[in-house]
């Protein structure tokens, strides 16, 4: 009997939750999250963990990730999975700027932004300093902390520290999306390519992330060189700046615009510019983040 009535004060909840006022991006605008799209993306939220335990099991198998068949099967696999979450690479400032939108832009009622743990740490139990930034936003937000995550509200102002002091440890940002959609972005991401499973996912496929709307521009004459600095090398996660002994290599047509060879470069040689084309303005337009 107990159970019973357990399972239906679950069930009103549940019900109640999903009728509920939830915000999601529409294009340039907020708009409201149905039902239909909460549940989906709630049902993702409980399998999260299981999917990523998956996924880095692949992955630190040498039969996949040492063998050119093994590596070609995962790409195939990567491919596949075209509507799981995605990331766009986001400078701090970017991130910033969307943050700031989302609290500050009238819509329907709802949650605005949340944080809690890395889902990928928490999922794989593996722990690294920064922990706590895992910051959802808009129907996101609703969806974790209904699922009793640890997430708590923050304001956006909160939000940017939190994003700062992962730019300065050397992590990436990404906002990341379902169903190829901007309106299924839930959360902005900081990234580090030893337990992120995103980010390693790319490392190996080439999925999963797509470049910012900003790209790193140089300035060689104020580059002061390897034996000066030589930070950008060390900074890049996704390996786009190579040693030559001297000013060191800049493969940009794999720069994902992420800025934190701007921030590390002694020399001030690097900025971030505009991206032209930005290909997923679709997505997240660059009004938002610019």
């Amino acid at each position: 009997m107990i159970v019973k009535q357990l399972d239906h004060v679950s069930l009103i909840i549940i019900a109640l939750a999903l009728f509920a006022a939830h915000v999601r991006l529409v294009g340039k605008e907020l708009g409201h999250a149905g039902p239909v799209q909460y549940l989906l993306h709630m049902l993702y939220g409980v399998a999260e963990p299981t999917i990523l335990r998956i996924t880095d099991f692949i992955i630190t198998k040498k039969i996949i990730t040492g063998t050119a068949p093994g590596r070609a099967l995962y790409k195939l696999i990567a491919t596949l999975s075209h509507y799981l979450p995605h990331g766009i690479i986001l400078t701090a400032r970017a991130a910033g700027k969307l943050l700031d939108y989302i609290e500050s832009t009238d819509g329907p009622a709802g949650a605005r932004i949340a944080v809690g743990p890395c889902v990928c740490q928490r999922s794989l139990n593996k722990w690294k300093e920064p922990s706590c930034k895992d910051i959802v936003i808009l129907y996101g937000a609703d969806i974790y902390r209904y699922l009793e995550l640890g997430y708590r509200i923050i304001t956006a102002a909160e939000a940017k520290k939190i994003v700062r002091d992962c730019r300065n440890a050397g992590l990436v940002h990404t906002v990341d999306f379902c169903m190829q959609s901007g309106k299924w972005a839930f959360v902005i991401c900081n990234c580090d390519s030893e337990i992120c499973v995103p980010v390693r996912t790319y490392l190996l496929t080439g999925k999963f992330i797509y470049p910012g709307p900003e790209i790193m521009a140089l300035d060689p004459a104020k580059c002061l060189g390897e034996k000066e600095c030589g930070r950008c090398i060390t900074a890049c996660l996704f390996g786009v700046n190579t040693s030559t002994g001297g000013t060191p290599a800049v493969d940009y047509a794999g720069c994902r615009g992420c800025g934190q060879c701007v921030r590390t470069c002694k020399g001030k040689a690097r900025n971030m510019t505009r991206r032209e084309p930005y290909e997923h303005e679709h997505i997240v337009p660059s009004e938002l983040l610019l």
